[in-house]
Formats: structure tokens, sequence, C-alpha cells
């Protein structure tokens, strides 16, 4: 099939990018080549992919020569891939769901993923084009709106390689995410507390980190490791005894936990959004209801196989298998035509 993927334009599409979308993106873009598809991506002229790249703006936004307000580049990336939509069997924009009111101009059929929880817009969008095709990359996802249907559920895939599995941790609990209030680093450090875990936490610094964060720290029970990515990132969470996802608000997805779990780390997670869905209780970690729920998650955590994490990481989160389960997809869309 000539497959087009849209990506959205935070960062670049590559394999160690700034970008969770894009990220993925590049994984899938690699996987559906392996499987014999031709594969054109639209998305910045930073970006490296298997297969075709159509660089609509020489970076992401606010990049030298790119807009600043990424509202303006997302549909610049969006319009370009209509535009050339004739070349395709069937287009996937990741872009929200901004692609559904162009569905109309498209000669290509449109697949479209949103990776953040939809809101009261996204559905109403849906709702004006109940014939779109819509994927989701959980059952929680679009469970507000019961009266939405995905086409289909396809977790992320995340490539083994990138991550080395540790059978022996470190002495420390880990944080590893965006710091902000639904987030949850307040609660992950009480429960490092609580369990008399040294706690490293890693993210890029903010207001909420130098307001909320920063007076806390003090190089010994609690430490701050900096933004990191690629190795850092690996050895970061392989030396950890749990990751600690204290989450306040549903997510869509959580791609830590998968990386977390591929590293042999056990994952402890409010049981909220697709927490749930990702992590397999007594295997891969445990969910908790409540904070003092969670203290005792992280708790039980210590004490998981960590050689089973990994495998059953492997099994349910390949790439391989996220790719053939958006291939089937888009060959039932462009059958459809």
């Amino acid at each position: 099939m000539r497959i087009a993927q849209i990506s959205t334009l935070s960062a670049p599409v590559h394999r160690e990018t700034g970008g969770s979308v894009e990220s993925a993106i590049w994984l899938l873009t690699r996987e559906l080549a392996r499987l014999g598809h031709q594969v054109t991506v639209f998305g910045s002229a930073d970006s490296e992919v298997d297969g075709e790249l159509v660089a609509t703006l020489p970076g992401p936004y606010g990049a030298k020569g790119s807009p600043d307000d990424w509202y303006l580049c997302e549909w610049v990336n969006l319009c370009r891939a209509v535009e050339q939509s004739e070349r395709f069997d069937v287009l996937h924009s990741h872009a929200y769901l901004w692609g559904i009111p162009l569905q109309t101009f498209s000669r290509g059929p449109l697949v479209h993923t949103t990776h953040i929880v939809p809101d009261d817009n996204s559905a109403l969008l849906w709702e004006r084009s109940p014939g779109s095709c819509v994927t989701a990359l959980s059952r929680q996802q679009w469970s507000a709106y019961p009266k939405l249907r995905p086409m289909a559920v396809i977790p992320h895939g995340v490539e083994p390689s990138q991550f080395t599995f540790r059978e022996k941790p470190g002495d420390y609990a880990c944080y590893l995410g965006r710091f902000t209030s639904g987030k949850g680093p307040l609660q992950a450090i009480e429960a490092a507390r609580t369990l008399g875990l040294r706690l490293v936490m890693a993210g890029a610094e903010n207001k909420y980190f130098r307001e909320q964060i920063k007076p806390l720290l003090d190089g010994r029970a609690l430490e701050y490791a900096g933004y990191v990515r690629g190795e850092e990132r690996d050895q970061l969470l392989g030396g950890a005894r749990v990751l600690l996802y204290p989450i306040q608000f549903p997510e869509a997805f959580g791609l830590v936990l998968v990386e977390a779990m591929l590293c042999g780390t056990p994952v402890a997670a409010m049981r909220l959004g697709a927490a749930p869905e990702i992590v397999d209780d007594g295997i891969t970690g445990y969910t908790a209801g409540s904070a003092a729920e969670f203290a005792e998650a992280a708790a039980k955590c210590l004490g998981l196989d960590r050689r089973k994490i990994r495998q059953q990481a492997e099994t349910r989160f390949s790439p391989g298998r996220m790719a053939r389960e958006y291939a089937r997809v888009y060959e039932e869309v462009a059958a459809r035509k």
C-alpha cells in the first residue's frame, strides 16, 4: 500500500526525538516499511524516516523559518498532505482530529488518531462527520463518549532494543515526566518517603518544578536528574527499583510505563486512564485507587520478577504488532473506497 503518515510538528520525526507522538510515528513508519508498504511522512525538514519525507516546514514550532503559532504549523502540514492525497491509498493523520474537516477535499481516505484524552470539541468534530475512521490508543481514551466508537484500539509499540534489561537495579525509585500537578510529582515524593526509598526525578524544568519541587531537593533522599533522553533515559529507568506514576487525571496512554517495563522495572500507577490497560497487576506492576493504596502498590512492585516484566512488555507492546494492526485498518479503509 501507499501510506501517508501526517505527523505533528512539536519535534522532528526521529528515532530519538523530544516528542512522544513523533517518535511513535518514526517507529510505525519503520515497521510499515518492513512489512513492504511504501510510506511517506509529512513533517519537519529535520526528520529522518524510513521512506519518503515531505518537508512542509524547516523545523518544529518556532524553529528558524517556521511559524511560532503551533496551530498554524499543524494546519500547513495537514493541508500539504491533503494537497498530495491522490498519491496515496490511505492517509493517517496524527494531528488530533483536525483532519476531519478536510476529508471532503482529500482524494484518498483518511484515518485519524489523537494522542491525548479527547475533549468535547473533539467529540463534536467527530459527531459532525460520523463516518470518520478514528482509532484509539486505549479503550479508556474515548470512554467519556460512548456513542463514538473507534474503528480499532491499537496500543503503542515500543522498540525493545532502545531499552536495556537490568536484572539488578539501583537503590532508588524513579519519577520521569512533565512537572505538572496532573502528573502527581508531589504524590511520588510522598510515596517514596513512605517507602523509605531515595527518589530520582527527571523532566524538563518549568515554573511548577521551580516553585513546588526544587525547594524539596536535598541531593540525598530526593534528587533531580534533569531532562533525560536516549542512553541517559535508559540508564535512569533501568536502574530504578520501581517507576512511580501517580497521575491525578486520565491519560490516553503512557509510553514511559512500557519503557520502564522493557528495562525490567515494575510500575506503580494510579488506576486512571489507560494505566490499568498497560499495567498487568502482579506481573509488570500494580495499580492503585488512592494515595494510601499507591504507596502499598509501590511496595509490592519491589518483589516482582524483572525478567518476566521485560518478557510481558515485549509480547504486548511490540512494534510489529502495532504496525500489523494499523495495516489491517488501512486495508479496510482503502477497500471501502
